[in-house]
């Protein structure tokens, strides 16, 4: 396994192609058993940490899948990690680039219901952010996002351009935040949503509606996301 260090492709990309057209070709059926992480490391020549990005990045799209104890396995169906689609933050290993598609970027009096969700009066003011999340080239998603001026002043398009929410508001605004919550559900396609992610009208979407509490009980976020099924199957992994 050679990994060509003098490239400007990152390593951790070099070594995903590699895994991914070990499985794409089939070399690796479902069901098989990759090398250790500590054993990919000596076989590539990198870093403990490179080989962890390159598995993450492959599990969120669905190739593999891990078992605690037991090792990382090829997957038999294409897999999508929820918490991935609607990432909070980066891990450590990850770079901060996260890409976005911006629709709509308004700042607008909140209205009953959007004020009712987020603890405001009608009047107080929201900055409503429509945006497509992309993986590669390829709309994932549709993202509405509406979060109070008050607590997020000064947010202009530029400042979410492939970037997640999260991190703005911890790393530009050091607000501290305690919890999210996550509604599930599923919708059909309209016009608009099957235009954007080019699917057939009326296909099944699913749906998360996400809550954001600051440490001060504020709720700094309220975002709804219509994501393609893609005949994915989503999974939510908790580490224990």
């Amino acid at each position: 396994m050679k990994i060509n260090k003098s490239l400007s492709l990152p390593l951790y990309q070099q070594v995903k192609r590699y895994l991914e057209e070990k499985i794409t070709l089939k070399e690796w059926e479902a069901g098989h058993r990759l090398p250790t992480e500590k054993e990919l490391s000596s076989q590539f020549n990198v870093s403990t940490i490179t080989i962890k990005r390159a598995i993450h990045d492959l599990v969120d799209e669905g190739f593999l899948y891990r078992q605690s104890g037991k090792g990382t396995f090829v997957t038999d169906k294409k897999e999508q990690n929820i918490s991935r689609l609607v990432s909070l933050r980066n891990e450590a290993w990850e770079d901060h680039n996260h890409p976005h598609r911006t629709l709509n970027f308004n700042r607008e009096k909140a209205g009953r219901k959007i004020g009712k969700l987020l603890g405001l009066s009608e009047k107080q003011e929201v900055y409503k952010i429509n945006r497509i999340k992309l993986q590669g080239d390829k709309p994932i998603a549709i993202e509405h996002s509406f979060i109070p001026t008050s607590l997020v002043p000064n947010l202009n398009p530029s400042d979410i351009e492939n970037e997640l929410l999260y991190n703005l508001f911890e790393e530009r605004y050091h607000v501290k935040l305690e919890k999210a919550k996550v509604y599930f559900n599923t919708t059909l396609a309209d016009e608009y949503e099957a235009n954007l992610l080019k699917i057939p009208l009326g296909e099944q979407l699913f749906v998360l509606e996400r809550y954001t509490l600051t440490e001060a009980k504020d709720v700094i976020e309220y975002s709804r996301f219509i994501l393609k099924q893609d005949q994915s199957r989503y999974f939510l992994e908790v580490p224990l």
